[in-house]
């Protein structure tokens, strides 16, 4: 893949309303830490596995190991619960080295983690629980499982994308601002997992830190933004991807010379390439360097808001005039996935829909070169793979989809688990149907979002159904190359692009190869029981671990029952429920 290695509008589509903005209208350590104890939380580089025995067998040793990144001590305590959980449960007196064997001897299931904590020196010490393992005993000569024959198998010799990651927007206009607290539950391990944040580029950039922005009569009621940079050198913090798209350029460049809507006159192109270059000088000089910025939000799209309207033959004369404006004359360094990169890297104008918007300068050898990323948004055109930037080369990444149900009346319907299938279905079809990079949702925080704002019956900071759905993916399928795979005894998946009509399935193989890892979306009534997931011949699992999210749990571990062999593992798949696994080597 070529960059692997280098609004306020309406839209009114499937009865939902899809908008560049709501309709009723936003490098340092991170402080991930568990407990507030000065010593660093211990990170767990292998969890255990569930496992399953016979009365009277021998039990699978449950094995955790961690390490401290500054020389501490570590220390462990395993616990018993009475369900899937990592707090509550009672000490096992004894059970203090890293490997744990249960005793149990009565048939039934039992459930287990373990508290590994670091004390550096005298310092306050740092804990972190492992994911809750179960175990299961069954009688003699009894199945632990009845699978009647459901298999999912691992295919990884036929590979897809890569898939970079996922994320949100941050509030742009008048929707509440997000705060550092807000990136550190967004982007945590500990928090829902995300690892990519898109920001708006405003066409004054000074004046969002001296207040005159707030106060411009012509663009309305918009704020100051305090915490600009310290959001985007959190994400960084974490390892994550920024992207940062403008929405219009400066109103002198523009005919008309306003902001809403217009056109970029050309002989402002260089200007405008200058002013991109400034912004992201801007960004690292104040130590919070960006991945990519693009040049335009929505050219195709005329909203009576901030914008800018280009045609194709535009945006191609464009880069060919101001090249790779990032590295011209000078290289100005970016930032992304954990490292500096040599240049923040460029995307094309993010089409609201019709992707086929940006083939004039994919097609012209010039423009061709200075794009680094394709961006595009799935407005009316969720299903649309953009099949000649993916074989050029391109990630193609989806910046942009916002799903609400359209007036105040109902948006408290939103937040609320039966509203979670058109969201997770659109991430769904991104990546298996269109072969896309990466899923950024429009606002990350917002009532319909994947943190709440307060309103319409969620709770400020806090995750919603749409945050914990989207985990899944973010946790298990982030900087993976997705995979084929396939089912039998009777388990379907469907390749409908329709939301809840049943099963539907992606696989994902870690970049060195050493994990393999599904999503596992069923919006039906069906519950399907206990499914056999095969790994492939020569993939042998030390361990596994699960997620899951329905209408009663969001973001709670599940067990992945291992073999005996680690050739095979076991899941229970409800009904109207996201499960997700990892197998690691």
């Amino acid at each position: 893949m070529k960059t692997k290695n280098a609004l306020w509008g309406i839209l009114l589509v499937f009865g939902f309303l899809f908008s560049g903005c709501p309709a009723d209208e936003e490098p340092s350590t991170p402080d991930d830490e568990p407990t507030t104890g000065k010593s660093a939380a211990p990170a767990i580089t292998a969890q255990p596995a569930s496992g399953y025995y016979e009365i009277g067998g021998t039990a699978p040793t449950l094995t955790v190991t961690a390490e401290a990144s500054d020389g501490g001590t570590l220390t462990y305590q395993w616990y018993k619960a009475s369900s899937s959980t990592t707090s509550g449960g009672t000490v096992i007196a004894g059970a203090t080295e890293p490997a744990y064997q249960p005793t149990d001897a009565e048939a039934g299931t039992y459930y287990y983690y373990v508290v590994v904590t670091n004390t550096t020196d005298e310092q306050d010490p740092s804990t972190r629980s492992s994911n809750p393992v179960s175990i299961k005993v069954t009688a003699s000569g009894q199945s632990a499982f009845t699978t009647e024959g459901r298999t999912l198998t691992f295919n990884p010799a036929v590979e897809h994308q890569y898939v970079r990651g996922f994320g949100g927007m941050s509030n742009v206009w008048t929707s509440p601002d997000m705060t550092v607290k807000d990136i550190d539950t967004l982007f945590s391990p500990d928090g829902l997992g995300m690892n990519m944040l898109r920001i708006c580029v405003y066409p004054y950039m000074d004046n969002l830190f001296d207040g005159t922005e707030a106060g411009d009569p012509e663009v309305g009621n918009r704020r100051t933004h305090a915490d600009y940079y310290e959001l985007v050198k959190r994400v960084n913090s974490y390892g994550g991807y920024v992207l940062a798209s403008p929405w219009t350029p400066p109103a002198e460049f523009k005919e008309p010379p306003q902001r809403e809507d217009g056109k970029l006159l050309p002989q402002f192109y260089a200007q405008y390439a200058q002013h991109l270059r400034d912004f992201c000088q801007r960004m690292y000089d104040n130590g919070a360097p960006i991945y990519v910025i693009s040049i335009q939000n929505e050219p195709n799209w005329e909203g009576g808001y901030d914008g800018c309207r280009w045609s194709g033959g535009e945006m191609r004369d464009f880069f060919k005039q101001v090249g790779r404006f990032t590295t011209t004359p000078t290289k100005i360094p970016g930032y992304g996935g954990g490292k500096a990169a040599d240049y923040v890297l460029t995307m094309n104008g993010e089409s609201a829909n019709t992707p086929s918007i940006n083939n004039e300068a994919l097609d012209d050898p010039v423009s061709r070169a200075a794009i680094d990323v394709i961006g595009r948004h799935i407005y009316g055109e969720r299903t649309t793979k953009y099949t000649k930037g993916l074989d050029m080369g391109y990630e193609v990444w989806m910046t942009e989809i916002n799903t609400n149900s359209g007036n105040a009346a109902s948006y408290p319907q939103d937040s609320t688990w039966p509203f979670v299938w058109t969201f997770i279905n659109d991430v769904h079809n991104c990546l298996n149907n269109n072969d896309e990079s990466a899923f950024i949702y429009w606002y990350s925080k917002r009532f319909y979002a994947l943190i709440g704002d307060g309103q319409y019956g969620t709770e400020n900071g806090v995750p919603t159904y749409r945050g914990w759905a989207l985990s899944q993916f973010a946790k298990f399928a982030t900087d993976t190359t997705r995979i084929d795979l396939t089912a039998s005894g009777g388990l379907t998946i469907n390749t409908s692009t329709t939301m809840n009509v049943g099963l539907k399935v992606t696989a994902y193989k870690s970049m060195d190869g050493n994990s393999l890892s599904m999503v596992l979306i069923n919006p039906t009534d069906t519950a399907y029981g206990d499914v056999e997931i095969k790994l492939p011949d020569g993939f042998t699992a030390t361990s596994a671990y699960g997620m899951k999210t329905n209408n009663d749990n969001k973001g709670v571990g599940e067990p992945v029952f291992l073999s005996p062999e680690g050739d095979s593992g076991y899941i229970n798949l409800p009904a109207s429920t996201i499960i997700s696994v990892k197998f690691t080597k």
